[in-house]
């Protein structure tokens, strides 16, 4: 397929950067300078330098020539199914497990989303207890992840203690164990779509750049029923994250196989 014009600056902008040729920091050239270099319109020039911001390679302000963003050269972290635990409490990224909150974590009432309501078994517009933090490497400049928490409002006032602005050693899931005495059980599921406003300035990310979403449900038996007590979902930039798991084999696909199945 033959390329266009602006594609063709694109593409040779992105692969400069990608090179280390205009670093992170650095102004790309004016629009006129990459016409006149290129060989083509301005406007095109211009439309490339949009297309490589909506990809999130460069940040443009107005009256300043378009910065070189900083970019992962590798992927940061590779989240598999597994929850570990050390001295703080129970974490999901192994890779990350030295990421704190970068700054003071918030907690209010407000309405969640639809489908955390639903989870959460409480009617849709009512409201629950949001616990909002936003984590990153101790060095990091912003944020890798942000990540919030849903608790209905019927389990704060059984343990207020959730509603603390710190819930004490190991956090809220040591509180709910211990008011339960049972251990909690999670269920995620990992979908992608392009950041809202507040993701986009915690992220640093361009607004068509995807997130991965990690819905986690904190379930916990409760006599002989089992009952979601927190929703959280973790958002963080898809270039940057992996899902890892090991695929186990169902009955239906037991080795050695038997007799007369194909």
């Amino acid at each position: 397929m033959t390329r266009t014009a602006q594609e063709r600056v694109a593409d040779a902008l992105r692969a400069a950067i990608e090179a280390g040729d205009i670093p992170p920091g650095h102004a790309l050239p004016s629009g006129e300078d990459l016409a006149e270099q290129y060989g083509v319109h301005r406007g095109t020039a211009q439309k490339a330098v949009r297309q490589l911001a909506a990809e999130g390679y460069v940040t443009i302000a107005r009256r300043q020539r378009p910065v070189v963003r900083e970019r992962p050269r590798h992927l940061t972290v590779v989240r598999d199914r597994s929850v570990y635990r050390d001295e703080i409490g129970y974490f999901f990224d192994r890779n990350a497990q030295n990421w704190r909150a970068l700054e003071p974590p918030t907690r209010g009432v407000a309405v969640p989303p639809d489908h955390v309501a639903d989870l959460l078994g409480v009617p849709r517009g009512q409201d629950v207890l949001v616990r909002h933090r936003k984590m990153g490497p101790p060095d990091a400049k912003s944020a890798h992840q942000v990540a919030t928490s849903y608790i209905p409002m019927a389990l704060v006032a059984e343990l207020p203690v959730l509603g603390a602005e710190k819930a004490g050693p190991g956090g809220i899931y040591d509180r709910i164990e211990e008011y339960f005495s049972a251990p909690l059980e999670w269920h995620e599921t990992i979908s992608a779509r392009h950041p809202d406003a507040e993701e986009q300035a915690a992220l640093h990310l361009a607004g068509n750049s995807p997130v991965l979403v990690v819905t986690r449900e904190a379930r916990i038996r409760r006599g002989e029923e089992q009952v979601v007590a927190e929703v959280n979902e973790t958002r963080m930039p898809a270039n940057q994250f992996a899902v890892s798991y090991s695929v186990r084999r169902d009955s239906s696909a037991a080795w050695p196989r038997e007799e007369g199945v194909a």
